[in-house]
C-alpha cells in the first residue's frame, strides 16, 4: 500500500466499506428528513377527479359562441360538496376552487370575467384556457412518484400524506461513534490547564453527524496511551456503524490512534492523502464491516476531510446514489490571489457569491489548519489542484459548495 494517495481514490475505497444499517418504517413527522427506502407509486390518480383551478362558473363552451351571454344559475359545486346533478346546455353553475367538476361542463369561467344578478350571470368575456384540472393531469396511477435515496423534505412529506401513507419505509440511521484523543483536551465547563484546550472538535463532528441524518454517540475524552485508545475503539466499534475518531493519527510519539486503527482494521487501506489540509487521515475497516475513519486533530483539517469523506459516507449509507452523495461542484472566478499546495490538492476555506450572472470566490485570508473560525465564515471549499502554484485574480478554480452555503 502507497502511504499517499490521492482523494479520488481515498473516496473510492471509503465508499466501498459503505455500512447497511437496514430499513424501518417511520410515522411521517418522524420520517421528515430521513431518506427514502424504497419506490413509492401514486396510489391513486392525482388528481383524483376533474377540478377547478379557479373560482367562478362552469358551463359548456359551445354556449360561448357570441358574447356577452346570460345563463340561468342553476346550483352549484362547491369543494367537498359536488353538484347535484349534471349541467346542460343553455345553464351555468357556481364553482370553486378544487371542486368536481359537474358532468356536462367543459369549460371554467373566472368570477372576475362575469356580472352576477341573483339567479342568472352574464358572461362578459372567452377565456383562453379552461380552467380545468384533469383526472391524474399531474400524476397517474401506479406512477412512480418518490424514489430510493430521495430525501424526505416538507414537500415530500405532504405528499406521502396526499397518497395517505402514515409511515413510509426509510433508512436506518448510521450511528456513529466519535471518539476524541488526548491528554491536552478538557471538555467544556472546565478550567484549562497549561497547554490543554478545549474539547470543540467533538462538538463540530457531532453537529456535522447529525446534520447528515446520522445519530452520532461521543465518547469520553480518551488519554493518549495506547491501552486507553485500543479500549474505546474496541467499544466504539462494537456498537456502531461507523467510528470516526479526532486526532492522534500522525506520526508523533503519543499519536496512538494511527497504530490501533490498523490493529482493529487488520491493516488500514491508507492514512496519507495527498490533499491539505487533511493529510493525515486514516481509514480502515473492521471483521465485521465497521468502517474506521481517523480525522486529524486540527479543526480545519477534521473538517475538510469530513466535508470530503465522511459526508458521502454517510450519504450512500441512507440510500443517496454514489454520484449524488459528495458536494456540489461549480466553476468559479477567483476574487484574489490564491496559493496552491505543491504536490498536494489545496481546499481553501471562503465565500461563493454570484455577481452578474457570474458565481465568484473570495478565498479566506488565514487558511492555518489550527484556526478553528476557519469555516466559522466559509460557506464553499476552494480547490487549488495538484502541481499549482499561485493563483492570480480573475482565474477559474472548481468550488465545492458547503450545506447551508
Amino acid at each position: 500500500m502507497s502511504q499517499f494517495i490521492s482523494v479520488e481514490d481515498a473516496l473510492e475505497h471509503i465508499l466501498n466499506a459503505t455500512p447497511n444499517p437496514g430499513i424501518e418504517r417511520a410515522s411521517l413527522p418522524q420520517a421528515a428528513g430521513r431518506y427514502l427506502a424504497e419506490m413509492v407509486n401514486a396510489p391513486a390518480d392525482v388528481p383524483a377527479f376533474d377540478n377547478s383551478a379557479m373560482d367562478g362558473i362552469v358551463v359548456q363552451r359551445d354556449d360561448l359562441d357570441a358574447l356577452p351571454v346570460t345563463l340561468p344559475l342553476v346550483g352549484e359545486s362547491a369543494a367537498g360538496h359536488p353538484a347535484h346533478r349534471d349541467l346542460r346546455a343553455g345553464e351555468a353553475m357556481r364553482i370553486s376552487t378544487g371542486a368536481r367538476i359537474p358532468e356536462g361542463a367543459d369549460q371554467v369561467i373566472p368570477r372576475e370575467l362575469c356580472d352576477f344578478g341573483d339567479d342568472e350571470v352574464t358572461i362578459l368575456e372567452r377565456p383562453d384556457h379552461d380552467h380545468i384540472r384533469r383526472c391524474g393531469e399531474y400524476l397517474a396511477k401506479g406512477r412512480p412518484a418518490l424514489f430510493p435515496g430521495q430525501r424526505l423534505d416538507p414537500a415530500a412529506i405532504g405528499l406521502l400524506a396526499s397518497f395517505n401513507i402514515a409511515a413510509p419505509t426509510v433508512m436506518r440511521r448510521p450511528t456513529v461513534a466519535i471518539v476524541a484523543t488526548g491528554d491536552e483536551l478538557v471538555e467544556i465547563g472546565e478550567q484549562p490547564g497549561p497547554g490543554q484546550i478545549i474539547n470543540s472538535n467533538a462538538y463540530m463532528v457531532e453537529a456535522l453527524v447529525r446534520s447528515c441524518g446520522a445519530v452520532p454517540r461521543v465518547f469520553p475524552i480518551t488519554s493518549d496511551s495506547y491501552e486507553a485508545v485500543s479500549r474505546t475503539f474496541a467499544q466504539a466499534s462494537a456498537s456502531s456503524d461507523l467510528v470516526i475518531s479526532i486526532g492522534g493519527v500522525s506520526v508523533g510519539e503519543h499519536d496512538h490512534v494511527r497504530r490501533v486503527l490498523d490493529e482493529v482494521s487488520r491493516g488500514m487501506t491508507f492514512w496519507k492523502i495527498r490533499m491539505k489540509p487533511g493529510k493525515p487521515l486514516a481509514f480502515g475497516t473492521t471483521e465485521r464491516g465497521v468502517a474506521l475513519v481517523g480525522l486529524p486533530g486540527n479543526p480545519a483539517s477534521s473538517f475538510v476531510g469530513f466535508q470530503l469523506f465522511v459526508r458521502p459516507l454517510l450519504a450512500c449509507a441512507q440510500g443517496v446514489p454514489r454520484d449524488q452523495a459528495s458536494l456540489p461542484r461549480v466553476n468559479a472566478v477567483l476574487d484574489a490571489p490564491a496559493k496552491g499546495a505543491g504536490g498536494r490538492r489545496a481546499y481553501l476555506a471562503g465565500q461563493w457569491y454570484a455577481q452578474r450572472g457570474v458565481i465568484r470566490f473570495a478565498p479566506l485570508s488565514d487558511q492555518s489548519s489550527g484556526n478553528p473560525a476557519l469555516f466559522a465564515g466559509a460557506n464553499a471549499l476552494g480547490i487549488v489542484e495538484e502541481g499549482q502554484g499561485q493563483l492570480k485574480t480573475g482565474a477559474s478554480l472548481p468550488v465545492l459548495l458547503l450545506p447551508g452555503g
